[in-house]
């Protein structure tokens, strides 16, 4: 169930296109055209995509190049895939997630939404876990998008909710209704004292690795205010005619400090009741406070359940530059440089005025002499 590999949530930028009327399990519109795509990986792990003539294509196309022998791909999953992403005429590789073994997310609902052409090449087209494929877009006159050759190797896939062995609740905190695969409820229990300090409860217990305070997190949700039990945020559709956003991403440094004191440890699979009072919510209410200072759900204890989906090392941040791309100098440094510069080009001069005017050397010892100096210089 769980990849080996490290996750993140990364949405692949292809637009949306309209649906090709010539499918096959091979692929869909001319799959001849792309017979000569070839993927292969140099003795590092970096991927090569090799063209045997430029593609010139005018409408979309897909041609699966290698089928995996994993389980059939399954509509309702996420699929891990690496990709690379290559110049249609030549095969430059312009971009890949291969090397760094680094899976993008795609969750196949939400995929369909936005590519009907993609969402039909990966589910149309018999794949399995494994395999291979080789995805072309024509050029965009409208958006100006150039043509794109997309090759996707799907490396697992995993559901897009907590699995595992449902738990019986001891009664401590309040009452859910915990189905896998389905919305949770809250049912009641939140009329009584609220906790002073974050507490959790395991309601489906995962098999997946454990989750840092520092990861960055695939989770479904629901938050209701203890206070009255309004549900107040949820990434689950509410019913049948909502549509289906699918799982979030993103850092638990970025939430309110409850999520991680409370998911730090749990592991990825399972479905974890958090109750957070407010001074790891959004803090206490302040009834002098303006209008707009403080967030509307201050002062309010939280109720919150989470599927735990996925979970990697959130990426680091990189080290602001300078802002003037140089290393910043004290006035001692560059007085100091001056004078140097300043030694230098009087000694320069000075050579200069020793050497016989006639010689045919001066013209090039003056030069040489310049260059020294601008390079001393720069």
């Amino acid at each position: 169930m769980h990849s080996p590999f490290r996750r993140t949530c990364v949405a692949l930028s292809i637009p949306a296109v309209l649906l090709l009327s010539a499918c096959s399990d091979n692929g869909l519109g001319d799959t001849d055209a792309l017979s000569g795509v070839d993927l292969h990986f140099t003795d590092e792990g970096t991927p090569e995509v090799i063209l045997r003539s430029p593609l010139e294509l005018e409408e979309e196309a897909s041609r699966v190049l290698d089928r995996g022998d994993g389980e059939d791909i399954d509509e309702g999953q996420i699929l891990e895939v690496s990709h690379a992403v290559a110049d249609p005429e030549s095969g430059e590789i312009q971009e890949e997630s291969f090397s760094a073994d680094n899976p993008s997310m795609i969750y196949l609902p939400q995929m369909q939404e936005q590519s009907e052409f993609i969402y039909d090449s990966l589910t149309d087209t018999d794949l399995t876990i494994g395999s291979e494929i080789a995805l072309f877009e024509p050029a965009n006159a409208e958006t100006g998008a150039s043509a794109t050759l997309l090759v996707l190797r799907v490396e697992d896939q995993s559901p897009a909710f907590a699995e595992g062995g449902v738990q019986e609740q001891d009664g401590e905190l309040p009452e859910i209704e915990n189905e896998q695969g389905v919305l949770p409820e809250l049912l009641g229990g939140n009329d009584g004292e609220e906790p002073e300090e974050v507490s959790t409860e395991v309601l489906i217990q995962g098999d997946g690795e454990e989750v840092a305070a520092e990861d960055q997190v695939v989770v479904r949700y629901s938050g209701w205010k203890w206070s009255d039990g309004e549900l107040f945020d949820s990434n689950w559709p509410q019913d049948d005619e909502e549509p289906d956003a699918g799982p979030a991403g993103f850092p638990l440094s970025s939430l309110v400090p409850g999520w991680a004191e409370g998911l730090e440890g749990e592991q990825v699979g399972s479905r974890v009741l958090l109750v957070i009072p407010p001074e790891s919510g959004y803090g206490e209410s302040d009834e002098d406070a303006e209008e707009g200072t403080q967030h509307e759900l201050a002062g309010e204890t939280l109720i919150f359940v989470v599927d735990l989906i996925a979970s990697a090392e959130a990426p680091e941040a990189a080290a602001p530059a300078p802002e003037s791309g140089q290393p910043e100098l004290s006035e001692e440094d560059i007085q100091e440089m001056i004078e140097q510069m300043e030694a230098e080009q009087g000694g320069a001069e000075d050579g200069a005025e020793g050497e016989d005017s006639g010689s045919d050397d001066t013209s090039s010892d003056e030069a040489n002499s310049d260059e020294a100096t601008d390079e001393e210089t720069d």
